[in-house]
């Protein structure tokens, strides 16, 4: 179980994730998730399919994320998965941040 000192973390490295992805969601994802564990962070996007630009924002976002933190933190990762999600996938320490709307019959991230 977290104490409200792990949720508090959790929740800053949330909104943090959240505004390193901002202008970077490419019309390939599908959704984003965010896992937060005790050395590490990994930002999970998953898509319709892998791309050289899927790789540069995710590679972007990564890098806005760490900076972000100041001092010490935890070592930041992306991993990038084809297809639909499964929010379990993430286990209890991840969070869902981003879902693309379903626009005829298929998840489109296109606004």
């Amino acid at each position: 179980m977290i104490d409200s000192h792990g949720h508090q973390r959790e929740n800053e490295i949330t909104l943090f994730a959240v505004q390193a992805l901002l202008g970077l969601i490419s019309d390939d994802v599908i959704a984003v998730g965010v896992r937060v564990e005790e050395e590490r962070v990994e930002l999970v996007f998953w898509a319709h399919r892998h791309s050289s630009e899927l790789e540069d924002d995710a590679e972007e976002a990564t890098f806005e994320l760490d900076a972000l933190f100041s001092g010490d933190h935890p070592l930041i990762e992306y991993a990038i998965k084809m297809g639909e999600p499964d929010p379990k996938s993430l286990g209890s320490a991840g969070r869902m941040i981003y879902w693309a709307k379903i626009r005829d019959g298929r998840r489109d991230s296109d606004e």
